[in-house]
């Protein structure tokens, strides 16, 4: 279990009493709780429990989280198509397959942004001389071929919206290069970045109930975040999900 500290209490020596109940030097508490709040406090909690009744009698706003609760893309509905139906949405994958929503169930919209990692071997050939043949030749010009590989990465963000259910379904991930957008009819454009800027702004007038939160796109915020064996962005994702069922 890690724990999860809200917005600090209004006073003066709240980061050297957060160091104190989790027994850290205040120093690492200021760099722990430095950026865009919720913050890890501890990646793991031992007796949360009595950790956390200490830090919430002190009106901290505390909570402890299972890192294997965090979801990625496999528990997820990565979405290629949807169609609007009266009161919700169908969404359909890249499979085909579907999966009804109505916009009551819509919770949480989420913006956010991914680096996909693509490793690529080029090989290249050339010609060099070759001067121990050049020697025993009497001094010819040899040549031999020489093949070079080498290793190179390449990056691409990919930004995407996070639409979170309340009825225990999965949620629904939209990536903005992997959506048609024909569900915005005339309004669809050639960008594809404008399209799921438009239909970020549709879901919001669609679930009024459901708040629009970019935390995870702010700078610093998850890659202030420690190692856990968790994607750092799927464990933004779910950090922020916790805090926002919080009132944060």
């Amino acid at each position: 279990m890690f724990l999860s500290l809200g917005p600090l209490p209004a006073r003066p020596d709240a980061i050297p009493r957060a160091a104190q109940l989790a027994g850290l030097a205040t120093a690492d508490v200021m760099r722990l709780l430095t950026g865009t709040f919720p913050r890890i406090l501890l990646r793991n909690a031992a007796e949360p429990e009595a950790l956390l009744a200490a830090f919430q009698a002190e009106g901290y706003l505390a909570w402890a989280s299972d890192p294997a609760q965090a979801q990625s893309d496999a528990q997820r509905m990565v979405l290629r198509d949807l169609s609007w139906t009266e009161d919700g949405f169908l969404a359909q994958d890249g499979q085909g397959h579907s999966q009804a929503c109505p916009f009551a169930a819509v919770r949480l919209l989420q913006r956010g942004t991914r680096t996909h990692a693509a490793t690529v071997l080029e090989t290249s050939t050339s010609r060099k001389v070759d001067l121990g043949r050049a020697l025993l030749s009497g001094g010819m010009m040899i040549t031999k071929k020489v093949t070079t590989t080498t290793e190179r990465t390449t990056h691409a963000k990919e930004p995407f919206l996070l639409v979170q259910r309340s009825d225990g379904l999965p949620d629904l991930m939209i990536y903005e290069h992997r959506m048609s957008y024909q569900c915005l009819g005339t309004a669809m454009g050639h960008a594809t970045l404008a399209n799921l800027g438009l239909l970020v702004a549709k879901f919001q007038s669609l679930c009024p109930q459901a708040p629009l939160d970019d935390r995870v796109n702010r700078p610093g915020f998850v890659a202030g975040l420690p190692m856990l064996g968790l994607d750092p962005v799927d464990l933004g994702l779910f950090l922020v999900s916790e805090a926002r069922q919080r009132g944060c």
